[in-house]
């Protein structure tokens, strides 16, 4: 039996105790030093929760599973700025906060990744592939040199507003409208909330539901660090900006018409993108 999913901010504050973090993803993750691989050490409770020694002069081989996503957690007090990928299109990336959630979405996808954080920069090589047999649901790193405690407790401030659960996380959005009247970065939910995330600089929209029978309806919003946040998820959203428009679909649970509207509206065909 698979234990049971508890909110991030319960298990944080359970860390110094248990030993343990109880999360959700799927890769193997391995540092590849010039000597001798560097064995990311698995957790007495779960060995799909690893956790691996940083180092500045290491790159680390993550090898995902192809249909699955994975966290990788970076110490508490780091946040991350930028993230670069050689292949986007094979790779889906979400950074939060000292989190980067890793989705492989073409199986044998084999590219680097940077990730550059307000303190360290990590270098990754990707691979990916269709076994389950060892697949890993979270990769943290831990810091030598750093205090420990620092890195285990975060404030709990910070802890609550990391809610994400991310064996809940579903990347899996596409788009169809006016991408450069409304360019949007990416679109992901936590079972519970979608997040959307624009282009820097770019105009914020107005984000509708659209319903069975094709009629929208607003919903309010609230910022939450870099994403735009809806308080629920759906099948399909509509954001609006002007006279221009972009259909989002929840590809996990694809918008179907099963009633007709008071006023007729197009079909809107949503593709991946």
């Amino acid at each position: 039996m698979r234990p049971t999913v508890l909110p991030l901010a319960i298990v944080l504050s359970a860390l110094s105790a248990l030993s343990a973090i109880l999360t959700g993803g799927s890769i193997s993750l391995v540092s590849m030093p010039a000597s001798a691989a560097k064995l990311p050490r698995p957790l007495v409770t779960d060995d799909r929760v690893k956790q691996v020694a940083f180092d500045p002069n290491q790159v680390y081989e993550i090898v995902g599973t192809y249909g699955y996503q994975t966290s990788i957690e970076f110490s508490n007090d780091e946040t991350v700025k930028v993230v670069t990928v050689g292949d986007s299109i094979a790779w889906q990336t979400v950074p939060y906060q000292n989190r980067l959630f890793l989705k492989p979405v073409e199986p044998n996808a084999a590219t680097n990744l940077t990730v550059i954080t307000d303190k360290r920069t990590y270098y990754f090589k990707l691979n990916s592939g269709k076994s389950r047999a060892s697949m890993t649901f979270l990769v943290r790193f831990v810091y030598p040199n750093a205090n420990m405690n620092g890195v285990v407790s975060a404030p709990a401030s910070r802890r609550a507003s990391t809610g994400i659960d991310p064996a809940r996380l579903n990347l899996d959005y596409g788009t169809s409208g006016n991408k450069a009247a409304i360019p949007l970065a990416r679109a992901f939910d936590d079972g519970q909330f979608t997040y959307f995330q624009f282009a820097p600089d770019a105009e914020i929209p107005s984000v509708y539901t659209v319903g069975s029978d094709g009629t929208e309806s607003i919903v309010n919003t609230r910022r939450e660090g870099p994403y735009l946040v809806v308080e629920r998820t759906a099948s399909l959203f509509t954001l609006r900006n002007g006279n221009s428009h972009l259909c989002v679909q929840n590809n996990a649970n694809p918008y179907k018409r099963t009633a007709a509207a008071p006023t007729e509206m197009a079909a809107v065909a949503v593709g991946g993108g």
